[in-house]
């Protein structure tokens, strides 16, 4: 069965067919049978609460409103997942945003952004404030902290093999990955990030092998407005600025929206980002700390970058979990709709799809980088070892989801503590 409307042929006495819902036509506009708010944010919610991954929000957003309610085609719904890749962010964040655009225009882009982070910024949220518990306390003894940041190593380097896998296929993107790996092993500074991204996108625009290409982007007047703003933001986040405290404390927030910019290819390429900004004296964020959230990711619903409220947390508390949510997850669902009014455009052009291609392929560098962020703060013994090979059978071949993984680990550890303690 096709997918694609069919378009009814005019007559007088038979009006054209109005566009549905999840029509290449309806994307700019709100389909003419709106979605209620209210209804929105309860399914959006919902979904997202019982998706433990950007991904698991994807499928359920695409099982909802594609196989249930027949509010999208998968042709149009397929347009919402690629858009989400090539903007920063979360993608399935990203996705949310697009649905509730696309049945209610911007309140609904905004109702359905708030209704998808609402669940994990709940539960990292509490996760923090509970951080000094017994039971989290229990948790985060160190030698269980760094059998649980094995497993979360173990993690990146799958979903690092299975990007190169999917991402990585010409030389140009090969070198462009190798590259930007060697660069980030050699230094860890912000600007780093935003060179390595930027040169890699020129490199994949001048190589491309379609030439005399112009792509011609008429912004309206609040695009104006915001792409100045996001791009100085971007700024603010390179520049190697020699802060003092007082201003690194004051800066946080605009430059995690600007680090927001910068992070294509998921959850896990927000780790060296993320240390960069928050692992600093001024605030107080210890790597244990760090390496805590991210081993706390998984339990929690949402995508992998559900760490954000965790460690607002830990440095502003709740202030600091809304500001650091806001400031991270609003600029990429603006990017996202100003990228929508404009996705035709943006599909057709071959050299900039070929350069975000080329970007993709580079923006993997990060994820074997966090790799090598994690292994660096484990000792090397042969129970670290054994959790490491345990990890990659469980996640690799068995497919079983991370947070059971943890949960086996922590059992065995602390049986393991029990018997050495008798």
């Amino acid at each position: 069965m096709n997918d694609v409307p069919t378009k009814t042929r005019s007559t007088p006495h038979t009006p054209p067919a109005a566009p549905q819902p999840g029509d290449r036509r309806a994307t700019d506009a709100p389909p003419a049978a709106r979605e209620p708010l209210w209804t929105l944010f309860r399914v959006v919610l919902v979904l997202s609460a019982l998706s433990w991954g950007g991904l698991a929000l994807m499928a359920q957003l695409e099982l909802y409103y594609v196989e249930r309610e027949r509010r999208f085609t998968r042709l149009a719904f397929s347009d919402l997942i690629a858009l989400s890749w090539m903007v920063p962010g979360a993608v399935g964040c990203n996705v949310a945003v697009q649905v509730g655009h696309a049945l209610r225009g911007a309140a609904g882009a905004w109702v359905a952004g708030i209704a998808a982070v609402l669940p994990f910024f709940c539960t990292m949220t509490a996760f923090a404030i509970f951080y000094d518990s017994p039971f989290i306390r229990s948790m985060a003894s160190p030698e269980l902290i760094d059998h649980f940041a094995v497993v979360l190593g173990s993690l990146i380097a799958i979903t690092w093999y299975r990007q190169v896998r999917a991402v990585v296929h010409t030389r140009l993107q090969w070198l462009a990955a190798a590259g930007a790996c060697a660069i980030l092993l050699l230094t860890q500074r912000a600007s780093a990030f935003v060179l390595l991204l930027a040169i890699a996108f020129m490199a994949g625009w001048i190589q491309s092998p379609t030439r005399g290409e112009r792509l011609a982007i008429a912004f309206d007047r609040s695009d104006k407005i915001l792409v100045p703003i996001l791009v100085s933001l971007v700024v603010l986040f390179a520049l190697p600025l020699p802060l003092s405290p007082q201003y690194q404390l004051a800066l946080l927030w605009p430059r995690l929206a600007g680090a927001a910019m910068t992070l294509f290819g998921g959850g896990f390429s927000a780790l060296p980002v993320l240390k960069t900004l928050f692992v600093a004296a001024p605030l107080g964020v210890t790597m244990r700390d760090f390496t805590l959230a991210f081993a706390l990711s998984p339990v929690s619903p949402g995508p992998l970058l559900n760490v954000i409220p965790f460690l607002g947390y830990l440095t502003y508390g709740s202030i600091g979990a809304v500001a650091g949510t806001v400031a991270f997850f609003v600029p990429s669902g603006l990017l996202i709709i100003l990228a929508r009014r404009h996705l035709q455009r943006l599909e057709m052009h071959a050299r900039f799809e070929h350069g975000m291609r080329v970007l993709r392929a580079a923006a993997t560098s990060f994820l074997i980088v966090a790799v090598v962020h994690v292994a660096e703060h484990v000792p090397l013994r042969f129970s670290y070892v054994g959790t490491a090979v345990f990890a990659f059978v469980c996640l690799g071949r068995l497919k079983l989801p991370v947070y059971a993984v943890y949960a086996m680990v922590a059992l065995t550890y602390a049986i393991a503590m029990f018997v050495a303690h008798r």
